[in-house]
């Protein structure tokens, strides 16, 4: 095989590698939706909190006291899913005082740190802001209207 040739086929096997990736890129973009869904990153919501608190409550949550709230309402809401899986779980932006008051007993047992009521709750409040802001917060589902729903979307594929 001359030199020319090997060139060619060399450019040729690059023009068919840079065609099949181009069609992969362009099935994958056609399959993603325009618009993404919300997603909450722990990080950004710190941010997005410690911005808005006053400095009083960021000298009185310094050392991550922030993140510390997040991780256990984040906790908390997980271990409520996993006690109830078949029924939906009531939960509500902002906190409840049962979470401020769990949230400030962990921490306390945990970490040895006490965190005033008020301040974990303005925290809870904020981050409630940060999920309207990403677009997390909707309406409240009604539990048994959405098994309805379910069941008749069986029932008509069963059809």
């Amino acid at each position: 095989m001359s030199g020319s040739s090997l060139v060619t086929l060399a450019a040729f096997l690059v023009a068919v590698l840079l065609l099949v990736v181009g069609a992969l890129v362009w099935q994958e973009a056609r399959r993603r939706p325009g618009r993404s869904e919300p997603a909450y990153v722990v990080d950004e919501a710190v941010e997005f909190i410690v911005a808005r608190l006053d400095a009083e409550t960021q000298g009185r949550l310094r050392g991550g006291g922030v993140r510390r709230i997040i991780e256990w309402e984040v906790y908390l809401l997980q271990g409520l899913a996993q006690r109830q899986r078949w029924r939906p779980v009531e939960t509500f932006a902002g906190g409840t005082d049962a979470s401020v008051d769990y949230i400030v007993g962990r921490i306390a047992t945990v970490h040895g740190t006490t965190y005033d009521r008020r301040d974990v709750a303005e925290v809870l409040q904020l981050e409630a802001q940060y999920l309207v802001s990403i677009g997390a917060v909707g309406d409240p589902v009604d539990g048994t209207k959405m098994r309805d729903d379910v069941n008749t979307e069986r029932e008509g594929e069963e059809e």
